[in-house]
Parts: structure tokens; sequence; C-alpha cells
């Protein structure tokens, strides 16, 4: 079998060579060059949705610090107190419920630490003799010192004893040492 290659065969062998070379480029050179800027696109897709993500927490942290700055200036900033502030919370919400006719309040619920706060749930119950008197002890209590967070405010006239029923729930917020 030592014949001499026509010249139709040497250019089919010399195409498939060609074509052998061609698939060896894209596949040893050039498909590990396109997954790699795909990564790369990948990659810089993530980054700006990051930088994004960023810009907006940004956005939102300079609004938090111009609220702060704000009520700083206002002069209505309240500072959290330190853990164990019982007894000047007792004495204040005891000052507070001297105008009721009758309170009581309920701190069974115990405490419970998120972080570096301590939550101090408070139910108070008490009875005024005037819807206006309710109230202002509500206002007195959310412009407390002890910084809280009054949910669950229930109002009633007892049209029988004449007199009004408060019951709200109250978390005051302590900083752990």
């Amino acid at each position: 079998m030592n014949r001499e290659l026509t010249k139709r065969e040497k250019t089919l062998l010399l195409v498939l060579v060609v074509l052998v070379l061609v698939l060896g480029y894209c596949k040893l050179f050039l498909e590990p060059i396109d997954r790699q800027i795909t990564s790369f696109r990948t990659n810089t897709d993530i980054e700006q949705a990051e930088l994004d993500t960023d810009r907006v927490r940004l956005a939102q942290l300079e609004q938090m610090q111009q609220a702060i700055a704000a009520i700083k200036a206002s002069g209505q900033e309240r500072a959290l107190p330190q853990y164990d502030n019982d007894q000047a919370l007792m004495t204040e919400l005891d000052k507070l419920m001297a105008a009721t006719l009758q309170y009581e309040v309920d701190c069974t619920e115990g405490t419970t630490q998120e972080g570096y706060l301590v939550l101090r749930p408070v139910t108070l119950t008490y009875q005024t003799a005037s819807y206006a008197q309710s109230r202002q002890i509500i206002d007195a209590l959310s412009a407390s010192a002890n910084v809280n967070f009054l949910s669950n405010v229930d109002v009633q006239y007892d049209a029988d004893k004449a007199q009004y029923k408060t019951v709200l729930h109250l978390i005051f917020f302590e900083l752990m040492p």
C-alpha cells in the first residue's frame, strides 16, 4: 500500500488536518477563555449588585444620621438606661400612677435579652376619672426618660363606676453592661 495519494486525497487530508487544528484550538483555548469571560461577567454583576445594595445602605445610614442629628439638635435625645434600672423605673411608674384611682403593675413576663439590649415587659392596668387623665398618663409614658415601646393600649369606659379602665403593655429597653 505504498501508492501515491491523489491530489484530491491530499486536499481532503489537508482540509481534515486544518479542521482538526481549528477544532483543537476551539476546545483547548477558545472555550476556556469564553468560560472565564462568562465567569468574570457573572462576578461583575454580583459585585455590581452588592455595590448597589451598599449604596442603598449608605443612603439609609446617612438618612438615619441626619435624623439623629436633628433629634440631638432639638434636644429630644433620650439615652438608654443601664441594665438593672428597676428602682428608677418603679419610682417613675409610681409617680405617674399617683394620679390614678387604682393601678396594677404586672412584671411577671420576665426579661429577655436580644443582643446588647434587655427587654423588660410590663403590663399596666389603671382606672382614671376621665379619658383625658388616661391619655395624659399614656403621653407621659411615651415621653419617659426610660425608653419604651407601648403596645396593646385598651381604654374602656365603665359606666357603672363612672371611670375609665386602661390596660397597656410596655417594653422598657436597657443596655447590657
